[in-house]
């Protein structure tokens, strides 16, 4: 009768250890890959938002959008009050419920889903008659936000670790837009082109998971930055890409992936250090916007 062959244990554990040997080489490669499928998807996300912002600004002689200030933000040497409409949330909608529970701006007094305006009476949020959908707002690599309230006062905003995380999920309408379910921060008080300013100006892209207004932008608070375990200025490993950096579109319509420190290569006063910061020329140029996320 014919001895029948068959793998010893041996060689069975040797053939386990070769393929748990290819997993642990291949998974990195297949999970970089990913990634940057991702990148690529949100780039093409603010491709989508800078044509936009590029509609946008056609009617409205060149400038990008900038809600309306109510009285308490009248000072003519800032840009103030954008961060009153739940954020760069307040662009899309101005009845912002998202998971019911933390909600966003839902009107200046009374909660009213269908006249819900900004402080000049306007009900039609400023980029609806623009955008097709709301898909393009939610980074596919962005699995977590920070709540820090309806409205992100840059003077009261809460410290990160107190900011309770949320999941983000992709806007279906109106209601669903706000602020931790949008994967980007946009900067105000900006037109398509000015001779103040050198090099193309960003507008919109990845924010990161601390209170993204104003002065606190890009962990620009110490506490907020050792806490995520990044540096002020910096990305943090929560982020949408982690800390390699992220995605921006410019004034000019061209987006890229920027990398470092995000605060001081758009608004740095030391501009011999950054030749791209929009104080270039017109030294306090930066005073006159307001990031928002």
């Amino acid at each position: 009768m014919p001895r029948r062959s068959a793998f010893t244990l041996i060689e069975l554990l040797v053939v386990i250890a070769v393929i748990a040997v290819l997993i642990a080489i291949l998974l990195p490669a297949l999970s970089s890959a990913r990634e940057s499928a991702r990148v690529a998807r949100c780039l093409a996300n603010l491709n989508q938002m800078s044509l936009t912002m590029a509609l946008y600004a056609n009617d409205e002689d060149s400038w990008f959008p900038v809600m309306p200030r109510g009285s308490n933000y009248q000072d003519p040497r800032y840009l103030q009050g954008q961060h009153v409409y739940g954020g760069v949330a307040g662009l899309f909608s101005l009845y912002q419920v998202g998971d019911g529970e933390h909600l966003g701006y839902q009107g200046l007094f009374l909660p009213d889903p269908e006249h819900s305006s900004y402080v000049d009476g306007n009900e039609v949020p400023l980029l609806e008659p623009y955008i097709d959908g709301f898909g393009s707002l939610k980074c596919p690599s962005d699995i977590e936000d920070r709540y820090y309230g309806a409205r992100t006062d840059p003077n009261r905003a809460p410290p990160y670790e107190l900011a309770e995380p949320l999941s983000p999920e992709t806007p279906g309408s109106r209601e669903d837009v706000i602020s931790y379910n949008i994967s980007y921060l946009y900067i105000a008080g900006l037109k398509t082109d000015e001779a103040v300013i050198v090099t193309p100006a960003p507008i919109w892209g990845d924010e990161t998971n601390g209170p993204d207004v104003n002065v606190l932008a890009w962990y620009a608070r110490r506490s907020d930055a050792e806490a995520a375990g990044t540096e002020p200025g910096f990305f943090a490993p929560v982020d949408n890409h982690g800390r390699e950096g992220g995605n921006y579109t410019f004034t000019d319509g061209h987006a890229e992936f920027l990398k470092g420190d995000i605060q001081e290569t758009f608004f740095s006063r030391d501009t011999q250090r950054n030749p791209k910061s929009i104080n270039l020329i017109k030294p306090n140029r930066s005073d006159k916007v307001e990031t928002i996320d």
